[in-house]
């Protein structure tokens, strides 16, 4: 389950602001996100994927154009996810590494955006992110079944 979302650099200020609506980053990633809800209802996206350099764009627009010392999005280790050998690596870099950031349209109970997985993969074009549902390790992806109507809807257009 994903979903594509164009980001394209030409289309933001330097700040993040995106030039046609006039949104800033945050306000495009609660659409982005109600736009993968309402597309795979009832899953939600956990995971945000882009090349280097559109995470890097990511980073950027995050900080509002500031430049800081963070760089959003872990490596893919042999095409999976893999937070463990990430920390390592981190420890030889001068970046701190931003694995996760806060849902802006989930919220758990205390009112905290559920946190999305930041990935980088080189594979992808780098004017596009893709939003994604990726299971936990532990989870059994059959207890995420899509309701009929959901895959009906898909089906027919």
């Amino acid at each position: 389950m994903e979903l594509i979302i164009p980001f394209n650099k030409s289309n933001f200020t330097p700040d993040g602001e995106h030039i046609i609506s006039g949104k800033i980053i945050f306000e495009l990633q609660k659409d982005w996100e109600k736009s993968f809800h309402y597309k795979y209802n009832p899953i939600h996206a956990n995971v945000i994927e882009g090349h280097p350099l559109a995470m890097q764009r990511l980073t950027v627009y995050n900080d509002l154009g500031e430049s800081t010392n963070y760089d959003f999005g872990m490596e893919l280790i042999n095409g999976e996810i893999n937070i463990d050998t990430n920390l390592a690596i981190e420890k030889y870099s001068e970046l701190k590494t931003v694995y996760a950031i806060g849902s802006q349209y989930q919220f758990d109970e205390d009112g905290n955006g559920v946190p999305l997985l930041l990935v980088k993969n080189d594979k992808l074009k780098d004017d596009i992110l893709v939003f994604k549902y990726v299971p936990d390790d532990d989870e059994n992806e059959n207890d995420q079944e899509i309701p009929v109507d959901v895959r009906e809807k898909e089906r027919l257009g």
